[in-house]
């Protein structure tokens, strides 16, 4: 019998089958890749063809008036670990322990965990860090160069000038406002690549440039911000106080020269700082009651009010009793006797104050206070200010009291830019002006955009600012040895503030100590403001202020060679 006839029909009947069914199979996955699937696939396909890849915009620096870069950019490396290429993960975490800033439990237990297959292990490494890792030559350790942003000159002017997070993304200050600006718009470049994911030369590609950052000239001038920082730091020390600020205006243009507090933060090693409150900057973000230096403003806006004028003389007494019988009276209890305005600010005598207040009355008050800007933010170019708590006639906890302690600074709260803007309007003839701290914009193209001084509003007339300007030069005479500096006409006026308490009332013997002021009298090139928190040595503004307001007006009028008033009253010792 023929062999063929020797398979069984079943098994010829199985194969066919099994045959049918291959067939069907292939054809389904066909079916499936082509028609199903065949969109997907094609763009999976062109994806694994065509990858894109980001490239990183130089971000822009942060120069200085003088040209001096407070932030730039450097080459830098992260390193990174891939678990499983390693040979000895213990030899791994401690070679690197020794290099980068984690220790060798850290480093170990983050490569041996089981659901990690890369890790990194820090970033922003030292050049002399990379070059230490790379020559160990250890399989598993990856070097990839990122940019680095540093702040050559540590934490100068470090609240001001914010920081880059591991992001490369700015946060507070300049770096957070100007972030858009400064950090540029990445580039792609969209390549046609082999099957080992390398671009072929010849094979269609897209280029997308990479649009750098624009650099930011501020108006900061170096010079002045030494001068303060250090100001202010041996007057903490000396006064063993919790913090304070120094800001520094040109009241004829709204720029800040100079702006510092302390406590402070290096923002090169802004991932150290525990606190991050430190991050924000209290010249703008911190509020408290101005005291006495209140009485500046609203003695200025009774001269523009026509209500008093400088030789205007009140009763006098130790204290004031209010409408509902409550009794406010001047700061050391003394009873000044009759005083003219200008005395009133000399001695800063509440009662006095309340004089003008109550002269005044609430229209005319609050109107003038709301044009010197106390209820609303300066507008400055950087984030976080705030407004203030200005309470107001209409207001749910505004009462008449409010009337009289808001005349000389207490029952309200500004920031310390607000006093310094504020008190720019009697040094410029009158003019609220926006603060700002960028002077200028330099775009990579080369074209440059000039920040303008802005006018906001005109808030008394240049007359009252004389008026105004004479009386807070009294003020300084008055106590020349302490805040004056002897051949120059400065005008200013110390503060003394109580600190409410967070239960209600106020922290029993804590106080804020300072002086704002504007000099050389006759044409003011710059407004200072010294504020120190909870000073030790004396509670009082003119001794816990006053001589760092002193130095600082001394080391202006040196920088910037301004010539005396008063030629015959120049300290030798300050000239040479």
């Amino acid at each position: 019998m023929n062999a063929v006839n020797d398979i069984p029909r079943s098994r010829i009947i199985i194969l066919l089958v099994a045959f049918i069914l291959f067939s069907m199979a292939v054809g389904y996955r066909v079916f499936s890749f082509q028609i199903v699937h065949g969109l997907d696939l094609t763009e999976q396909a062109q994806s694994f063809r065509f990858r894109e890849d980001v490239v990183p915009a130089e971000r822009g620096d942060i120069l200085d008036r003088r040209g001096r870069k407070l932030a730039t950019n450097v080459p830098a490396d992260r390193v990174s670990v891939i678990v499983h290429q390693l040979d000895d993960p213990q030899e791994t975490a401690r070679e690197l322990s020794q290099i980068v800033d984690r220790g060798f439990e850290d480093i170990y237990g983050a490569i041996t965990h089981p659901e990690r297959e890369w890790v990194v292990i820090q970033r922003r490494l030292s050049p002399e860090a990379s070059q230490q890792i790379e020559s160990l030559d250890m399989d598993g350790i990856v070097l990839d160069p990122e940019p680095r942003r540093i702040y050559p000159m540590g934490s100068f002017a470090s609240q001001v000038l914010g920081f880059v997070n591991f992001d490369y993304e700015g946060s507070y200050g300049i770096e957070g406002a100007y972030h858009d600006l400064i950090a540029g718009e990445p580039g792609r470049l969209i390549g046609e690549r082999d099957g080992a994911g390398n671009v072929i030369a010849l094979g269609h590609s897209t280029w997308d440039a990479a649009q750098d950052g624009a650099d930011l000239v501020l108006t900061i001038d170096s010079s002045v911000q030494r001068v303060v920082e250090e100001v202010l730091e041996d007057t903490l020390a000396e006064q063993q106080a919790s913090g304070g600020t120094i800001i520094v205006q040109d009241p004829k243009t709204g720029a800040i020269l100079g702006m510092a507090s302390q406590p402070t933060y290096d923002p090169n090693q802004f991932n150290r700082v525990d606190d991050i409150q430190l991050f924000a900057n209290p010249a703008i973000s911190s509020v408290y009651e101005p005291g006495s230096t209140l009485k500046a403003m609203v003695m200025a806006i009774g001269l523009e009010t026509s209500v008093i004028e400088p030789h205007t003389v009140h009763p006098g007494g130790p204290y004031r009793e209010l409408p509902g019988g409550e009794r406010v009276y001047n700061a050391t209890l003394m009873d000044f006797g009759p005083e003219t305005m200008t005395e009133v600010l000399e001695n800063s005598s509440n009662v006095g104050a309340m004089f003008v207040g109550e002269q005044l009355g609430e229209n005319n008050l609050y109107r003038g206070l709301t044009a010197f800007g106390f209820s609303e933010p300066t507008g400055i170019d950087l984030h976080g200010e705030e407004a203030g708590l200005f309470p107001l006639p209409g207001d749910p906890n505004w009462t008449l009291a409010n009337l009289y302690t808001n005349s000389f600074g207490q029952g309200m709260a500004i920031t310390p830019l607000q006093l310094v803007n504020a008190t720019s309007v009697m040094a410029n003839g009158g003019t609220l002006l926006t603060p700002y701290i960028v002077d200028e914009v330099r775009y990579p193209d080369g074209t440059a955009e000039r920040t303008n001084p802005e006018v906001i509003r005109q808030v008394i007339s240049p007359e009252t600012s004389v008026k105004i300007t004479q009386m807070l030069t009294s003020v300084v005479d008055s106590g020349q040895e302490i805040y004056g500096v002897a051949g120059y006409d400065i005008a200013a006026k110390t503060g003394t503030a109580q600190i409410p308490a967070v239960d209600g009332g106020y922290e029993p013997g804590a106080t804020i100590g300072s002086i704002v002021g504007y000099g050389p009298s006759n044409d003011p090139e710059f407004t200072v403001l010294v504020k120190i928190d909870r000073p030790q040595e004396s509670q009082w503004g003119e001794r816990s202020a006053g001589p760092a307001f002193q130095r600082i007006f001394e080391e202006l009028f040196l920088l910037y060679g301004i010539p005396p008033n008063h030629p015959d009253q120049v300290d030798q010792n300050m000239l040479d």
